[in-house]
């Protein structure tokens, strides 16, 4: 499939779930957070109001509500709206990685995912590999992969090239 056509789909869906879950249609970044760790997506919350982002939290169980003004925590993300994230922040926990690959979402990972063998830390420089990286499951090391991506997501060349690396996984 064709890049420009991905990233048309992807910014047609990306206002769909900013509409549907009362986020400014402003022009940043939408990321998925899907981690099983309720104290540490709570610790991440703190720090993640002051990205310039909008986030969405997927929690087992929850009623959807905004937090603040960048950040809505729901229950369930519908399946054909998940093409237009960004990207996603998962553990080890998330069955099917796979399914976020094909639709072009950029994962952002542990070094020990189930799929070390096909995600590598993005190589901006050389535009290669497919993947952002954290080193362990705590806040910090989340934090400050975020704060990497958001680097590289501000040159849009590069994160073209991101996804394309995506698509090609």
């Amino acid at each position: 499939m064709d890049l420009n056509v991905v990233l048309r789909e992807k910014r047609e869906k990306n206002l769909i779930i900013k509409r549907n879950f009362w986020l400014l249609q402003k022009n940043k970044a939408l990321w998925l957070i899907k981690v099983s760790n309720k104290a540490l997506i709570k610790d991440l919350r703190d720090w993640l109001i002051l990205l310039p982002v909008w986030f969405v939290i997927e929690i087992d169980g929850i009623e959807t509500e905004k937090l603040w003004k960048n950040i809505v925590v729901t229950s369930k993300i519908d399946d054909s709206e998940l093409i237009g994230f960004d990207f996603i922040i998962c553990d080890d926990d998330l069955e099917n990685l796979n399914k976020f690959l094909e639709i072009w979402v950029t994962p952002i990972v542990s070094l020990s995912n189930p799929l070390n063998s096909i995600l590598k830390e993005f190589n901006p420089v050389k535009n290669e590999w497919n993947s952002f990286q954290f080193e362990s499951l705590d806040k910090w090391s989340i934090f400050y992969t975020l704060v990497r991506y958001l680097e590289n997501y501000k040159f849009s060349f590069d994160n073209k090239n991101l996804v394309k690396n995506v698509l090609s996984t």
